[in-house]
């Protein structure tokens, strides 16, 4: 039986040690994530790979020595309450997954300095920010918050419990909206945004939109409305970049306003949506696809001839054409082109009732589908396709 030489145990113990002893000049955590790069010209000035997009100061070049030594050993989390000693090629999955990972509190502007695990959020908010948590959909109103950046945690709790941070910055003339999740998700979430009009019944979806992964240095929040001064951070308002890898809904304000009169009125809600909700099985899937491209997504509506389409190719219904000059979801304009290829699929597709799942076994073209789906007998007050 083969057996460890005293002296490979005696080597990995050294370099172990060696490595506790290596900072990153940026983050000062163990420089235990690729790439490492050298910042000054005596190479004493070394950052780690979570500090990669931080270009404070300019890289001189990559420390290849240093990462083939390196991948011997095995280190820390950063992570305080971690005791997980993980090999050197595996920190940075573990540390992004890590059941002990922190961050700062988000809700800069309360002047919050604490800072929690990201599995503590929930009782962090009850404790200091009660009235900024939220759980599966958060509602607000525009003429609530007219000019004004608001930052909340929503926590999906159902089959995977799930926390979310949600940003939304208003001005005159826009919305944005930011939801990032504050673990890997794996594409398993969604979020849906509805704006519906609390004074004449109009409302417009953005189904299926994308969440990202909150990543702390490079999405902080206060660094994207230019108030962050830590020297670490890759977006402070020091070095005037924009954040990298947000998504951000932006709605243009003035061209709902000929759509919903008045825009103080909006009110917007934000629903986190699991994955399966797109997924359910082969018929909902195909049905659910159908439809969502066969409905007009202002009123919802099915869309039966005519369709018009805006100069970037997005699609909305005769009645809403009526309202509007300029599109809903890219703002250019909208003239007489129409979306034949869409208006002879309207024509021609079958589909089964919209509630199917209940035990509805109607089936029928678009129009009569409609008029059916309104009056079914099996309508329930919730349901897994379209809300």
């Amino acid at each position: 039986m083969a057996s460890t030489h005293p002296s490979s145990i005696h080597f990995a113990s050294e370099l172990q040690n060696a490595m506790l002893s290596f900072k990153c000049w940026l983050c000062e955590n163990l420089l235990s994530v690729p790439p490492i790069m050298v910042l000054s010209k005596d190479g004493k000035q070394l950052k780690c790979g979570r500090c990669k997009n931080n270009e404070e100061k300019p890289s001189i070049c990559r420390n290849f020595a240093f990462e083939n030594v390196a991948m011997f050993s095995s280190v820390p989390c950063m992570y305080k309450d971690c005791n997980k000693i993980t090999p050197w090629k595996e920190v940075e999955r573990h540390e992004d997954a890590c059941d002990k990972k922190t961050i700062k509190c988000p809700i800069y502007y309360e002047e919050c300095e604490g800072i929690f695990q990201v599995d503590s959020v929930v009782s962090h908010c009850r404790r200091f920010h009660a009235d900024k948590i939220f759980f599966n959909t958060f509602n607000y109103e525009l003429s609530t918050h007219p000019l004004s950046r608001m930052i909340c945690f929503l926590a999906y709790n159902g089959d995977h419990p799930q926390n979310f941070i949600l940003m939304i910055i208003n001005t005159f003339s826009s919305s944005e909206v930011y939801v990032a999740s504050l673990k890997e998700i794996d594409e398993c979430f969604r979020y849906d945004l509805k704006l519906s009009s609390t004074k004449n019944g109009t409302s417009v979806t953005y189904e299926d939109q994308p969440i990202s992964k909150y990543v702390e240095m490079d999405h902080c929040l206060t660094c994207m409305v230019a108030e962050c001064d830590l020297p670490r951070y890759p977006h402070t308002k020091m070095q005037q970049r924009i954040p990298v890898n947000i998504h951000f809904k932006k709605i243009d304000l003035t061209v709902m306003k000929p759509l919903f009169g008045d825009i103080s009125k909006i009110k917007f809600t934000i629903t986190i949506v699991p994955k399966e909700k797109y997924s359910d099985s082969s018929l909902g899937t195909v049905n659910q696809c159908l439809k969502k491209e066969l409905c007009c997504p202002i009123c919802m509506e099915y869309m039966i001839s005519e369709i018009y389409n805006c100069e970037k190719g997005h699609v909305l219904c005769n009645t809403c054409k009526i309202q509007l000059t300029e599109c809903p979801s890219c703002g250019t304009n909208i003239g007489e082109s129409r979306s034949f290829p869409l208006e002879n699929l309207a024509d021609e597709v079958v589909l089964t009732c919209l509630f199917y799942k209940n035990g509805c076994k109607f089936t029928g073209k678009l129009k009569s589908l409609s008029s059916h789906e309104k009056e079914c007998v099996h309508k329930q007050d919730s349901n897994p396709d379209k809300d």
